[in-house]
């Protein structure tokens, strides 16, 4: 029976490693929380004062589903640094063997002034 409870404990650990890899990366300045993030997809669309506060890198991939999960975590990241806005930018393949669907997306954190 320790054998299989070693093994689930190792997979859970698998799983929440794989999840983590997909956290955005951020290089910026941080502020207090803010509850709601608004999406653009170029900073001509914001129509009020802003600065850009930081930058993040995320990863995703080609499916829906996947850019549907890495927008939401970018969302969540940005609540949690301060941001009032985000602006997806710049999307990047990278090429690998082992991962096909391997992108990352650029984006700015942006805070109204």
């Amino acid at each position: 029976m320790k054998p299989v409870k070693t093994f689930i404990a190792i997979g859970i650990g698998l799983c929440l490693s794989a999840c983590s890899m997909y956290t955005p990366s951020y290089f910026g300045t941080k502020y207090a929380p803010t509850s709601n993030v608004a999406t653009y997809y170029a900073t001509k669309d914001i129509d009020k004062p802003f600065e850009v506060i930081g930058h993040m890198n995320a990863r995703t991939g080609r499916s829906e589903s996947s850019q549907a999960s890495t927008r939401k975590n970018v969302i969540e990241k940005a609540k949690q640094i301060g941001g009032d806005a985000v602006v997806f930018s710049e999307l990047n393949r990278h090429v690998n063997d082992k991962i096909p669907d391997n992108f990352t997306i650029k984006v700015e954190v942006i805070k109204f002034k």
